[in-house]
């Protein structure tokens, strides 16, 4: 179908009317003589236009000196030259008024510094010129319902597969081949295929917007080895959510990627694609670690049925692997359910006295001899289970013919249920090598390992359950009493909490140690000392912070010789004498600033200086609403301590979750001005809190 307007080009990509070859010829083994073979041999039905000066006609097709001497429109070039050439093959296709181009060719960004040159003046002509880029280095495109394989990925040359819904779009086209073969091994065959390569223009996000525009896709699994901008990758998710259909993300690069440079403690603590992974699960998107779990996912979400809660049914002949599934089952975040009685007493007909009906159920190797429908009989009893969302068979010492017996009676029990049914397979697959093929071409998932099975259906589970927050509004970027720029120390940040309704301890900021014991003397004679520089983020590694002084005098000297001597380069503001804040449970509370077109991180955890090493912490985007904050907190390991726990006072939990959400509202509005806010920590009494640090930095 035509895609919308913003993505008009994926009408001239994935629905071409023409196909150019450009750099066609007949040598044996070449790309540009597989790419024609694959055009041709997989039925498709537009015109193919050989470009090539050196010859008038290829394999029984005019060839065109260029690209202007075809007969227009061009829809999709393939460009398959030299890398010098490729600079001029774009400008033919700008005057030719080519829709799409895919340059396999490498040679560029791959390279370095002067390779990236060129590929980025390349991508600056063919948009100039209004001409899509796939590439360069790349592997091309598959899209099966208009018969399109304009690759020359040697996956391909293997067979298809029937069309199953499922997209793939990658940078890799190594991966990308080794994804293709390896889902039609596993009965999946790709409606939809796309290697990226450079990204010179079209990313694997453009691509996958592409894809779920077409009716004909449902899934569209992705390989990133870069992270879509914020605006673009929020796009995409809420788009695949609105139509209903799924995205799976597979990324390399997560424990290289880049952290920004970050004072506080909430930097060292949340990584550098915090926002990103939150944005994807408020969408459901369903992220994977490797290509195993890549394949897994796309097996489970071929055969059509949610996983729409956590209660596993599992059936098997081993009480062992009962045992095994109920462990990983809970380890997933899943559970092995309850079966009502009735369902129970409907067992007692098919599985002999020493098996067993409660979850898991255990039929005893018996029933897979038998060469009756019990198998049948069980599956679909239990699947007709008001307290079962998923049943998993989990097959051992089954074999052959018998094997290939009761993978018909799995196929039949799987078809018009509305629940998904998946087999676990523990054999030689040698040995049930019809049964697996009966599986497959049915769609019924089936894997080799109970911890991946289980690790999957929560995914799956996780995704399906995953509901976007009602977005609380974000507060002006500026506020009444407060500005400020680069780093704000706390005392100047003090109107801030002030105007946002966030306690905080009464303090004077004083610059002798007279000025000090005065000001002790006005808080109530026992305080604490803050060096306040912008300088010193971390107070109390330089000795800048005491607590519980009673000669505020001393204090002050000792402390500012303290600070000079161990952060020389650090000029001081003055010394913050604040009041002392009764104790309470410490928490840490950070903004990480908005960036890349990804909201604010807003970090809440358990606090103070053990801070990093706890690292009990939860994160969402900002802003946040304080039922949003809430929930949070109910995250923490933790948690009960908020509650109060063995006689020990509990927190204001109300309290906090106002001071948290005003925070983000405030980060929300500022966007990408703010670097990071921190609170650490946040004092959480039985009646209130109090801010008692505050770390603020805006962006330069």
């Amino acid at each position: 179908m035509p895609v919308d307007s913003a993505n008009h080009w994926a009408q001239r990509l994935l629905h071409p009317r023409s196909v150019a070859i450009v750099g066609a010829s007949t040598r044996p083994g070449s790309i540009s003589t597989q790419a024609l073979a694959n055009l041709r041999d997989f039925g498709y039905a537009g015109r193919v236009l050989p470009v090539n000066a050196k010859y008038t006609e290829l394999d029984g097709l005019p060839c065109y000196p260029s690209l202007d001497a075809t007969p227009g429109p061009v829809d999709l070039a393939l460009i398959l030259v030299p890398a010098a050439a490729v600079p001029g093959a774009i400008d033919d296709c700008v005057r030719a008024g080519v829709g799409t181009a895919v340059v396999f060719s490498s040679g560029f960004g791959e390279l370095g510094a002067e390779g990236l040159d060129v590929q980025q003046r390349l991508a600056g002509a063919a948009r100039a010129g209004s001409v899509r880029l796939l590439g360069p280095n790349c592997q091309g495109l598959i899209y099966r319902p208009a018969s399109l394989v304009a690759t020359f990925s040697e996956a391909a040359q293997a067979g298809l597969g029937e069309s199953s819904g499922i997209a793939y779009a990658g940078q890799s086209g190594a991966i990308g081949g080794s994804f293709l073969g390896l889902a039609r091994e596993r009965g999946i065959g790709l409606t939809a295929w796309a290697s990226s390569g450079n990204q010179a223009d079209l990313g694997v996000a453009d691509l996958a917007a592409g894809f779920l525009e077409e009716d004909e896709v449902r899934v569209v699994a992705m390989y990133l080895e870069a992270i879509p901008s914020g605006t673009q990758w929020r796009q995409l998710t809420a788009r695949a959510r609105e139509l209903g259909k799924n995205l799976v993300v597979l990324r390399s690069g997560r424990s290289a990627a880049g952290r920004r440079a970050a004072a506080s403690h909430t930097g060292a603590m949340i990584g550098p694609d915090t926002a990103f992974e939150l944005v994807s699960a408020e969408h459901g998107v369903i992220g994977v670690t490797d290509l195993d779990q890549l394949l897994d996912t796309v097996v489970e979400l071929a055969a059509r049925k949610p996983v729409r809660g956590p209660a596993v049914t599992v059936v098997t002949s081993s009480g062992g692997a009962g045992g095994i599934a109920a462990d990983w089952l809970e380890e997933a975040g899943l559970r092995t359910g309850e079966l009502a009685a009735d369902t129970r007493r409907e067992l007692e007909r098919f599985i002999p006295a020493y098996g067993s009906t409660s979850n898991p159920v255990d039929v005893t190797a018996q029933l897979f001899s038998q060469d009756d429908d019990s198998v049948f009989d069980v599956c679909r009893t239990i699947l007709g289970d008001p307290g079962t969302d998923v049943l998993m068979v989990i097959m051992t010492n089954v074999t052959g013919a018998r094997a290939a017996r009761v993978a018909r009676q799995l196929v039949a029990a799987a078809e018009g249920a509305p629940k998904p049914l998946g087999v676990v397979w523990l054999a030689d697959g040698n040995q049930i090598a019809e049964a697996t093929k009966i599986l497959r071409e049915h769609h019924v998932p089936l894997h080799d390992s109970i911890g991946r099975k289980a690790h999957v259906l929560a995914r799956l589970y996780r995704a399906g359950a995953a509901r976007p927050p009602a977005r609380t509004e974000p507060v002006a970027g500026t506020v009444d009493g407060f500005s400020g720029t680069g780093v704000v120390t706390e005392s100047a940040g003090a109107p801030l909490l002030d105007a946002l309704g966030v306690p905080r301890p009464e303090g004077v900021l004083v610059t002798s140690p007279q000025e000090a014991a005065e000001a002790a003397a006005r808080l109530g004679g026992r305080v604490v000392l803050k060096a306040q520089s912008a300088g010193l983020t971390h107070k109390s590694e330089a000795g800048g912070v005491r607590v519980g002084v009673t000669d505020a005098a001393s204090a002050y000297r000792e402390m500012v010789a303290a600070v000079r001597a161990a952060r020389p380069d650090v000029v001081l503001d003055g010394i913050l004498v604040q009041s002392l804040v009764p104790p309470g449970i410490e928490l840490l509370v950070g903004v990480e600033g908005a960036a890349d077109g990804y909201p604010p991180v807003v970090t809440v955890g358990f606090g103070g200086v053990t801070a990093e090493i706890d690292q009990d912490v939860v994160t969402g985007l900002a802003p946040l609403s304080e039922l949003d904050v809430r929930v949070l907190l109910t995250r923490l390991r933790g948690a009960p301590l908020l509650r109060g726990y063995r006689g020990r006072p509990g927190a204001d939990v109300a309290a906090v979750a106002a001071a948290v959400a005003a925070l983000s509202r405030y980060a929300a509005g500022l966007g990408d001005r703010l670097a990071e806010l921190e609170i650490n920590p946040l004092i959480a009494h039985p009646d209130g809190v109090s801010a008692a640090d505050l770390v603020l930095r805006f962006t330069e």
